[in-house]
């Protein structure tokens, strides 16, 4: 995995629609599919809204089958109620500390902790959990090119 160097900066806050995966991450794809479907029917391709993932639960304290991953699209209209459970929801402006990922999310939580510990960050988890803006994904390019953003709310 590649990532460029992190920088502190000033994240504006976005309105978005929002799905919550709660369980054990292997089953994260069946909701991933469920929000697409959504996408599709409400007019909000990644071509037109971008797409973020909030990491809710602590990887690192929390057992798999209790944790919870919001799965989201910038969107600023109102979401009706839905058989997706798609809900209006935020990220409000934070600072943060960012860099871009390349390649697959399998090392993701070990570079957030690397990070941390060799910027000598007050992160607090509590302010806004980290949360990452899907900048190129798979299958549109192949998971080696695939490219994040990632945002860590710090003090």
């Amino acid at each position: 995995m590649n990532a460029s160097e992190p920088a502190l900066i000033q994240f504006e806050g976005v309105k978005l629609a929002q799905l919550l995966h709660r369980g054990s991450p292997q089953t994260l794809m069946a909701s991933v599919g469920v929000f697409i479907q959504w996408r599709k029917l409400n007019g909000s391709p990644p071509s037109q809204s971008r797409t973020f993932n909030i990491f809710y639960s602590d990887p690192s304290t929390t057992e798999p089958e209790a944790s919870t991953f919001g799965i989201a699209a910038e969107h600023d209209k109102d979401i009706a109620p839905n058989s997706q459970g798609v809900s209006e929801s935020h990220i409000p402006a934070l600072h943060c500390l960012s860099w871009i990922e390349t390649g697959c999310d399998g090392k993701l939580q070990q570079r957030i902790e690397q990070v941390i510990g060799e910027g000598g960050y007050d992160w607090h988890f509590e302010q806004f959990p980290p949360f990452i803006e899907r900048l190129r994904f798979y299958p549109d390019v192949a998971m080696a090119e695939a490219q994040s953003r990632v945002y860590l709310p710090v003090r």
